[in-house]
């Protein structure tokens, strides 16, 4: 299915505003981000092996995986790259401005299910999951897949999804067909698409897109830099936008937030230097969907400044900036729009 987004990098699509405040993000609108294209894999025959510190090792294929118990769950899944653009000065990196943020309903099998029938060892303490995706990072040697490790220590682990399925219909190559993993609330990074190799290990992981790449260094910072995991609290005004005729009253502003911790709590507008107003919400079906909002104000002529800013369960609130990293990651801050009203 083409994508209804132009691609702004090669295998990357901005999902269209409009289309977050949908029920679920079509297939072909949801967001797509690709390090080394699309891995051409037979459905049928594509096999995972699930290995490393474990009793059994074994190699399954999809129809392997779908003999497990199947669930389902809605999760907003947002590239960490996400607003790059709006620092200054900028980062190199993918040129995303909004809609590097979808959501989906998943459905699969859990990957702790697995756990029964390969009985990870006591020394494992993180399972890296590698995609089929292989290509020249910098740096390095050797062509690197595509991977990330998740301690197993996270209750996060008990979460996540090795889906086959998403929106009620099999996955389409450019989201990780035939199998993917869907970890719910954290950067979209670590739902490694196109699994090949699931593996059990003792040790930190230092594939270049753990140790290297995806990680948030700050002006001054001599270290590694800050590993990319939970998606903080995050909103987007998703109507009106400011390229559109906005005559004076009455005007409905609505949008959509996620992340964060325990869900989405209160969300807020502020109108020019006004007071900020709690909004009416509509909370998704669990808390890794996202919370729409929408609320009416009223706007004489001129040019006005809204803002949109959402809390978490936890007392967590969208920042109204955060420090400059070298990479663009982690953009969260407080949405604003100027209108230009008639």
């Amino acid at each position: 299915m083409p994508h209804v987004s132009s691609e702004i990098a090669p295998g990357c699509f901005a999902a269209p505003l409009a289309s977050l405040g949908r029920d679920t993000v079509p297939t072909g609108e949801h967001f797509v981000r690709s390090h080394f294209g699309v891995p051409q894999l037979d459905t049928d025959l594509h096999a995972i092996e699930i290995t490393g510190l474990v009793k059994r090792s074994v190699r399954w294929t999809l129809n392997d995986f779908r003999k497990l118990s199947q669930i389902s769950t809605h999760v907003t899944l947002e590239c960490a790259g996400h607003r790059r653009l709006e620092l200054d000065p900028s980062a190199p990196g993918v040129p995303w401005h909004l809609g590097a943020v979808s959501h989906a309903r998943w459905a699969g099998a859990q990957l702790a299910d697995l756990f029964e029938i390969v009985r990870p060892l006591p020394e494992a303490t993180h399972i890296v999951l590698s995609g089929a995706d292989v290509g020249d990072v910098e740096g390095r040697t050797n062509p690197e897949a595509f991977a990330r490790a998740i301690p197993l220590r996270d209750p996060v682990v008990r979460e996540i999804i090795l889906a086959w399925s998403m929106n009620g219909k099999g996955l389409t190559p450019e989201h990780g067909a035939p199998l993917r993993a869907v970890v719910p609330g954290w950067y979209a990074v670590s739902s490694v698409k196109w699994l090949n190799r699931i593996e059990f290990v003792s040790h930190a992981f230092d594939g270049f897109f753990q140790a290297v790449d995806y990680r948030v260094k700050e002006a001054g910072d001599e270290g590694p830099g800050r590993e990319l995991t939970v998606m903080p609290t995050h909103s987007l005004i998703t109507s009106p936008s400011e390229s559109e005729t906005i005559h004076a009253g009455a005007v409905v502003v609505a949008g959509t937030a996620w992340g964060g911790v325990g869900g989405i709590g209160p969300v807020e507008l502020q109108v020019d230097d006004g007071a900020w107003q709690r909004v009416r919400t509509e909370p998704g079906p669990g808390i890794h969907a996202p919370t729409q909002f929408a609320h009416t104000i009223d706007l004489a002529p001129g040019t006005h400044t809204v803002r949109a800013r959402a809390t978490d369960r936890k007392g967590n609130t969208q920042p109204d900036s955060i420090p400059w990293n070298s990479r663009g990651y982690g953009v969260n801050t407080v949405h604003t729009l100027t209108l230009n009203v008639i």
